[in-house]
């Protein structure tokens, strides 16, 4: 059995003893959070992308990156297998002694809540309620998630599903932005190359959508391996990359 939880279970208590660390250089710390919020595997907290890729999404040269890698490694938060190869990009992994900590700061009763992959809804901490004098409870207005709802009603394309449609073919699935960089691009990755495809990045045009680049997918994740909606998700993606995204790109002019 394994000493520590799934990195998923205890990403927030491994990021809060960083963030806690005087010693921790601040371009350190945010390439080890970035790595960890949007590169990390669920289980096991490695991740892959190259300096170049890391430098992008921070602002950073990747020699800086690799600078600062270095000092994450040397504080013993995590381990870096360097490439071998031009082409064959870094690994990087927390460590076991970091894992542990985390994983017995969360067992002695750390509240924090958890980043953990969840299909339908996220983790939250319940809100407390109000007893009332009329029996039941009353659960007090929250403000603030309000106006969120409003917010995103008010900006959500006016189409049935409050999504965009799909290809312009019939049977086409309808389309979701995906931003590039979090885990369920990672997911379709993941899925694609044991369909013996290629990666999101190489093989989709990037797509503008608010503030955020992004791919147009059937859905945010895939649909269980060997169901009828994974092979009706696989057939349009291969039809859009050998279309060179021209399927794509017609769904989401429907909604311009």
């Amino acid at each position: 059995m394994s000493e520590h939880l799934p990195f998923c279970k205890i990403k927030l208590q491994y990021l809060l003893e960083m963030v806690t660390d005087p010693e921790m250089d601040d371009n350190a710390l945010r390439v080890a959070i970035y790595l960890a919020l949007a590169h990390a595997d669920h289980e096991t907290g490695e991740s892959r992308p190259s300096f170049e890729t890391i430098g992008a999404a921070i602002g950073k040269h990747a020699k800086s990156v690799k600078r600062a890698l270095n000092k994450v490694e040397a504080a013993g938060y995590m381990t870096v297998e360097r490439g071998t190869n031009r082409g064959n990009s870094s690994r990087y992994r927390p460590t076991e002694a970091a894992l542990k900590r985390a994983t017995e700061r969360r067992l002695e009763g750390d509240k924090v809540v958890p980043l953990s992959r969840v299909r339908r809804g996220r983790a939250c901490p319940q809100r407390r309620t109000d007893l009332s004098s009329k029996g039941g409870q009353t659960c007090p207005p929250n403000r603030e998630q309000e106006l969120r709802k409003e917010h995103a009603r008010a900006s959500a394309p006016d189409l049935p599903g409050k999504r965009p449609s799909g290809g312009t073919r019939p049977g086409d699935p309808p389309l979701v932005f995906v931003p590039r960089g979090i885990c369920f691009v990672r997911d379709w990755d993941t899925r694609l190359s044991r369909e013996g495809m290629t990666t999101l990045e190489r093989s989709l045009p990037l797509s503008a959508h608010g503030r955020h680049l992004g791919f147009w997918l059937p859905d945010r994740t895939p649909a269980p391996e060997g169901s009828k909606e994974w092979q009706v998700q696989l057939r349009f993606l291969r039809d859009c990359i050998s279309a060179g995204g021209d399927f794509c790109r017609e769904g989401v002019a429907r909604c311009a």
